[in-house]
């Protein structure tokens, strides 16, 4: 009895001496918003003068500022603290993390990321989970503690509850301001560093009026409709930007053979505001191009070409499907066997010889010795086409924003990330917005960023674009003069229940602020779905139609499918392309038709045209060649009967993979792991026909639990499918029907319910 008392005490105590550790300091200044200043004791202790000169800098540029700072032994510590604040303080617009903050790494929360789907069983927990700051900024959000790394000491494993919000809200905004250790030296210095920059750059007052963007080399396809449809989003979100060689620049991996250097003069160039770069990325790398330094593209190609009737198509299928199996956690036996079967249809489909994958199959044999000498013979070979750590220590980046449309560029909490280099830099950036893992390529990249040129927050902005892997590292209070009439700095936060003031901005000549409006009353559920669509027919900028193609992608089916013919119709390739992909996740026929006539009449808009045809597994195969038959009479080409017989032979090959995955998922005498895989890939491939075998299978206590927990997992995923209320109804009906189910399998089906609600 002594020894619990003793215990308990010991427990006790140690509560106590922690509350004794965290202080909150209230504004010196009360006005505006409100906003949080988050760091540990040891980081606080070290840079206090310049906390507080940071504070008074946000204080002045009207938040009222806390500072919340202890000894942050957990996240669920902080996180309870910062749901305290949240209750006193007005409006709360954001917070920053500065310094030692624990890191949330989140898991069973796939579906809120755009692209990651690594399997959670087969992988470390350490790769296969996500870093994110929504642990701390969406309130709306319920986690159970996992268990804590122990190689990264500050990892902290959670997973999202089943029977929380399943959708991201975030309360307020975040950022992150966390010393890279790779990068060297003192980190309580070059926070100090930092956060004076920080108030420097609030004093400047620029206004945004000097942009770069870039696109990369293998993104969206390398669509040059895509690239220049970037103008369309740049006219109507950056309209204080003039079209000069000083003001704007667009950049392309085309324009130079050696464009690392040529970023690195844009990145240096003094005047330039906000550098946006859409390419694809690593934790430690952007990378920006790819052909040898001894080969010109063109030659390149042609090579490849005379080699066995060569195309892109076969080899990076393959390439793509086994690193997929690769990533579920199947031994090698096993995905050579997948891949041998794959190859043979391949052949057929492609007419190839199997002589073509010889060099494929060789890379898949090498020792890893042999792999890191072939490694490293490739780096030699090919051009400076990387910009990684080594390039950006002692740095001079200058724009105040950068955006890195990339993935894993965003990694705050790894030891050495490129967007912590950039802040840490010795030129004038104070924000960046990343990625913690990897990102969709179709993501709507500059979906409201418009609000920046206006004077809204950096935070601001990135609360409205909310996904699990999306942070802002920096300064999230930094903002730019606004070059409007108008001052949106702190409106959404400070409006954010005034319904009739958001109405009032729905006709605003700033088409931002339209989008913002139509969220926001979206949100209040005071804006109908007939209103939206109406708005959509009427509206003459390509970006207020993509908001409201978003918004109605949440509604009902009917408003849903005129929406996605509209898109496939509109001038605007974002706008194109985001229905081309809807279109298959929504999967129902009525659109089939006009999917196939982009598909067909319009095959130069590369990014579009993949999308769609990526859809071809996923929905009816009957409708799909209905629908060819009524574009033929609309199609121009000298040989359209040819063009005709090879997308019936694509819609084909898609109807027998089809036949076969459901067949495998339905196989109670099949191979688990195989079924799993199949089960998996219908969350990316939406096969929308099968529902009802695959909530048969849900029900079937004949198939394991396994298999059970995976198929309800992935019916969690056709959120835009015209058949999703087929889905909650079953998984309802299933619960009814067992009331002894397991009860982790009774979590998974609740979840999806609410996923799909």
């Amino acid at each position: 009895m002594k020894k619990i008392f003793l215990a308990i005490t010991a427990i006790c105590l140690t509560v106590t001496l922690m509350g004794q550790n965290i202080k909150l300091e209230k504004p010196t200044s009360k006005k505006g918003n409100a906003f949080a200043i988050v760091i540990d004791n040891g980081t606080y202790n070290a840079v206090k003068a310049q906390v507080i000169a940071y504070r008074n800098a946000v204080q002045d540029d009207g938040l009222s500022a806390y500072i919340l700072r202890g000894d942050w032994a957990t996240p669920d510590m902080l996180r309870a603290e910062l749901k305290k604040l949240y209750k006193k303080a007005k409006n709360l617009e954001g917070i920053v993390l500065i310094g030692d903050i624990p890191v949330a790494m989140v898991r069973n929360a796939q579906h809120m990321t755009t692209a990651f789907k690594m399997d959670e069983d087969k992988f470390d927990r350490n790769e296969s989970s996500v870093g994110s700051d929504r642990f701390y900024d969406d309130l709306n959000l319920e986690f159970e503690y996992i268990g804590r790394d122990s190689v990264d000491t500050d990892f902290f494993y959670y997973n999202l509850k089943t029977d929380c919000a399943q959708t991201l809200n975030p309360t307020y905004y975040s950022a992150r301001i966390k010393y890279p250790s790779e990068l060297g030296g003192d980190k309580y210095e070059a926070i100090g560093l930092f956060l004076e920059k920080a108030v420097a750059a609030k004093k400047a007052g620029e206004t945004l009026d000097n942009i770069v963007t870039f696109a990369g080399h293998g993104y969206n396809s390398d669509c040059l409709i895509t690239w220049m449809d970037e103008s369309i989003t740049l006219e109507e979100n950056f309209q204080f930007v003039k079209n000069s060689s000083r003001n704007l620049k667009q950049l392309n991996f085309r324009h130079e053979d050696y464009m690392k250097y040529r970023l690195f003069d844009e990145l240096q160039r003094p005047e330039v505001d906000a550098m946006f770069f859409n390419e694809h990325g690593s934790i430690d790398k952007q990378h920006i191009s790819e052909f040898p330094a001894q080969e010109d593209p063109a030659d390149y190609a042609k090579k490849y070409r005379s080699n066995y009737g060569w195309t892109p198509g076969p080899y990076n299928i393959l390439t793509q499907e086994v690193n997929r199996r690769k990533k579920e956690g199947l031994s090698k036996e096993e995905v050579d066997a997948y891949a041998k079967r794959l190859i043979d249809t391949l052949c057929t489909d492609y007419r190839v010889t199997p002589k073509f994958f010889e060099d494929w199959w060789k890379q898949q044999n090498l020792t890893p010795e042999e792999k890191q000498a072939a490694s490293e013979q490739t780096k030699k070979e090919r051009r400076e086409i990387i910009i990684d750590l080594a390039d950006l220590k002692g740095f001079n980046p200058q724009p105040y924003f950068v955006m890195f449309n990339a993935c894993y560029n965003g990694s705050f909490h790894r030891q050495g990330n490129i967007s912590g280099y950039y802040i840490f830099g010795n030129g004038r950036t104070v924000v960046c917005q990343g990625n913690t893992v990897n990102v969709l390529q179709d993501k709507w990249t500059y979906e409201c960023i418009g609000i920046i040129s206006l004077g809204a927050r950096i935070g601001e902005y990135n609360r409205l674009v909310p996904t699990l892997e999306g942070h802002l590292i920096g300064d999230p209070t930094f903002h730019f003069k606004s070059g409007a009439d108008i001052d949106f700095k702190g409106v959404i936060a400070a409006k954010r229940t005034n319904a009739a003031y958001w109405r009032s901005e729905l006709e605003s000549p700033y088409p931002v602020i339209q989008n913002v409006a139509m969220r926001m009353l979206n949100d209040l559920g005071q804006i109908s779905a007939t209103e939206i669509l109406q708005k959509m027919k009427e509206s003459k900028f390509g970006t207020v139609r993509m908001e409201c193609l978003t918004l109605l992608s949440k509604k009902d089916t009917d408003t849903f499918i005129e929406a996605l013919k509209l898109g496939l119709r509109d001038r605007y390739e974002v706008v194109r392309r985001r229905a081309g992909d809807l279109c298959g996740r929504c999967g129902d026929p009525r659109v089939a038709e006009a999917m196939m006539n982009e598909f067909i009449n319009y095959p130069e808009q590369k990014r579009v045209h993949y999308n769609i045809s990526t859809n071809f597994l996923n929905m009816s195969h009957q409708a799909l060649r209905d629908a060819v038959k009524k574009v033929e009479p609309t199609m121009t080409y000298l040989n359209n009967q040819e063009v005709i017989e090879d997308v019936i032979k694509d819609i084909d090959r898609n109807a027998k993979r089809y036949t076969q995955t459901v067949a495998s998922i339905m196989d109670k005498s099949g191979d688990e792991k195989e079924r799993i895989s199949d089960i998996r890939m219908t969350r990316n491939y939406n096969l929308h026909e099968a529902i009802p075998q695959f909530l048969q299978l849900l029900a079937d206590k004949e198939n394991s639990l396994t298999i059970r927990l995976n198929m309800a997992e992935a019916l969690g995923w056709y959120v835009y499918s015209y058949r999703k209320q087929e889905i909650i109804d079953g998984c309802q009906k299933i619960l009814a029907e067992n009331p002894d189910i397991e009860p982790e399998l009774t979590g998974e089906i609740n979840q999806t319910i609410l996923r799909l609600k």
